[in-house]
């Protein structure tokens, strides 16, 4: 075994099998794992690498994540624990108390497969939905504040697109944003309140966000970007 340095990933731990005949990549720990033929080039393991970059960029959250029984995940709000069940084996079941959701996996389910990852994360997000009516005097909130309105608030599904201001004076709110802290929330719908009015991304339309957010704007970017999601994006 050898490795690779790569500027994104880290140390490449690459490994020799006499046998195959494609490369093949997977994460392990956080780190990346690669097993080439023999006689594959160092700038052939390089081309490959970045060509699967994406994808295995999005792979790499997956691995990261981890969910365990009795997982509480905090939200805007309420909180999401994590509990299991022994009465479906195929189902996942949700209970709410005040505030707090209970989902509740099958008794027994191995949560490192990237399969019970998924399936947990989509559970996880429909409760985000559900519950994202919370956002709204949030954002009724922020607007009275900067003496700013939209047209009106809607509530999307997006998490790669956490807000969008149409055309028609429309904000559209990620049901997800429940997983962000709220310094971050009201910075995306400051975010979106700017395009009001410059519905671009010019200097002049972050220098209103920046206005907005009172001079955090980078800060708050820098710290949305570094948020542990608890759900693959």
């Amino acid at each position: 075994m050898f490795y690779l340095d790569d500027k994104e990933f880290g140390k490449v731990f690459i490994t020799v099998r006499r046998n195959m005949r494609n490369i093949t990549m997977r994460w392990k720990g956080g780190s990346l794992f690669m097993n080439v033929p023999p006689g594959t080039s160092s700038s052939h393991i390089e081309k490959v690498l970045n060509e699967m970059r994406p994808k295995l960029r999005k792979n790499q959250t997956r691995d990261e994540l981890a969910y365990h029984i009795g997982q509480v995940i905090d939200c805007y709000g309420f909180k999401i624990v994590i509990g299991e069940q022994a009465k479906f084996r195929d189902k996942i079941i949700f209970s709410k108390s005040e505030n707090v959701v209970t989902a509740s996996v099958p008794q027994g389910i191995d949560l490192t497969t990237l399969s019970s990852k998924e399936w947990i994360s989509k559970a996880l997000k429909m409760v985000a939905h559900n519950e994202a009516a919370r956002l709204l005097p949030l954002a009724q909130k922020v607007t009275e504040r900067l003496g700013v309105a939209p047209e009106r608030f809607e509530i999307g599904r997006g998490l790669r697109k956490l807000g969008h201001c149409t055309p028609k004076r429309v904000i559209q709110l990620s049901g997800n944003l429940v997983f962000l802290p709220q310094d971050l929330i009201e910075y995306i719908i400051c975010h979106e309140l700017a395009h009001l009015t410059h519905m671009n991304h010019s200097p002049q339309f972050h220098a209103l966000v920046n206005h907005y957010v009172n001079g955090q704007e980078k800060a708050l970017e820098k710290k949305l970007k570094a948020f542990h999601w608890p759900v693959i994006r």
